[in-house]
């Protein structure tokens, strides 16, 4: 059962990670009627306004630099949930980088998160998604997270945060709000 389990919590990430990059633009500009500007979410200076508003998603700080290729064995990540649900997870997984693109994988017996760096798009530059017995949300970088990833010959590291984001309690129709803040490294 915790194999079917696991697989599905797999399977789901994806698609939880492509509705929050296609949902972010909507809320967008539901939320914001001002700053339409194409720079708005793509910027590694100010950050957001205020640094401390729950749902904003224009002016988070990205700064994710041009990813080498390799593997990672040994990932470790430290992610903290607040709002809705509490949970701090230290996890172990592994990931690929490829032409540009990073995809690290954390697995526990109870919640599956993935992280995705796209160096060379502002526009998509990736995101995290988090799918668990409890809690499934999804995120994108600079439209709804601040990330700042460094990349060097020994790891891929880096440390984000995204306040306010939805999520939902798999199996209902119950709707979250909750705060991600994760620190991770990949060694080469």
């Amino acid at each position: 059962m915790v194999s079917s389990l696991r697989l599905a919590a797999l399977l789901l990430t994806p698609a939880l990670l492509v509705a929050a990059a296609c949902g972010s633009g909507d809320d967008d500009d539901d939320d914001s009627g001002g700053d339409d500007s194409s720079g708005g979410g793509s910027t590694s200076s100010a950050g957001g306004p205020g640094g401390s508003s729950s749902g904003d998603s224009k002016g988070k700080n990205l700064d994710i630099p041009k990813i080498r290729d390799g593997n990672f064995a040994a990932a470790k990540a430290t992610i903290v949930v607040s709002g809705d649900r509490d949970l701090k997870l230290d996890m172990q997984g592994n990931g690929l980088a490829t032409g540009g693109f990073a995809l690290l994988t954390f697995v526990s017996s109870d919640v599956s998160v993935q992280l995705a760096f796209q160096s060379d798009s502002k526009d998509e530059a990736g995101g995290v998604s988090l799918s668990g017995k409890d809690l499934a949300t999804a995120a994108a970088w600079g439209a709804d997270c601040s990330v700042k990833v460094t990349d060097d010959d020994k790891a891929l590291k880096g440390e984000f945060e995204c306040k306010g984001i939805d999520g939902l309690q798999p199996g209902t129709v119950k709707g979250l709000k909750v705060t991600l803040k994760g620190t991770f490294s990949a060694p080469r």
